[in-house]
């Protein structure tokens, strides 16, 4: 008995060390979240100060899962050959993600898993959707691509290999099933004004768009 009442005193104490531990450096944590966060925006509203506000709308997104959202960057109105340009503050600096964005100036992209799918029309040949994955140094690997063609022939390809249409549809719905896709249209991204700029720090969540399923 005076063992097993030992053995408990044991836990209750290391129980309430950790307890103590994480009570100290989770304060830590969240200040440090807080001024990274800071920082991106500082840098985000810096880069919007640049920017000519007759051509260009932003908006905030998550596109991972820490607290720091990214810069989205879409043209005044949809244009099918101009893409949305996605920014996210690495290493002290802002870092394009290179093919982050669609024409017609959308986002597709797959909220806090770090994907997002590069979606064109392409006149006289059909659509294109390429998935890429982003590192948190904005690095992008390239994790599929379907081509569904339409001239001269209709035609499906995954990762520029012929399929049947059943193969494609089937390969297209597990990859938005593992990373379902939402779009953001310029329409409903926010306008380049002077008080827009200037509250960005201060109340970044307001800019915060997460958009419509695709």
């Amino acid at each position: 008995m005076e063992k097993i009442k030992i053995s408990k005193q044991r836990i209750l104490v290391a129980t309430l060390t950790l307890c103590m531990l994480f009570t100290l450096f989770t304060p830590a944590a969240n200040v440090n979240a807080a001024s990274k966060r800071t920082k991106a925006l500082t840098a985000y509203q810096k880069k919007l100060t640049r920017l000519d506000s007759r051509y260009n709308k932003f908006a905030l997104i998550y596109l991972d899962k820490d607290s720091i959202p990214e810069l989205l960057i879409t043209p005044d109105f949809s244009v099918h050959a101009v893409a949305g340009e996605v920014y996210t503050y690495t290493s002290g600096k802002l870092k394009q993600l290179k093919y982050a964005g669609s024409d017609y100036g959308r986002l597709i992209y797959s909220k806090k898993k770090s994907v997002v799918s590069n979606s064109a029309w392409i006149n006289g040949y059909g659509a294109i959707s390429t998935f890429y994955r982003f590192n948190k140094k904005g690095k992008g690997t390239k994790l599929k691509k379907f081509e569904e063609a339409y001239l001269p022939k209709t035609l499906y390809k995954i990762n520029g290999k012929k399929v049947s249409k059943k193969k494609f549809n089937s390969e297209y719905k597990k990859m938005v099933k593992k990373y379902p896709l939402k779009e953001i249209w310029p329409s409903v991204t926010f306008n380049l004004t002077t008080d827009n700029i200037n509250n960005l720090v201060k109340n970044y969540k307001s800019f915060i768009i997460t958009g419509k399923k695709h």
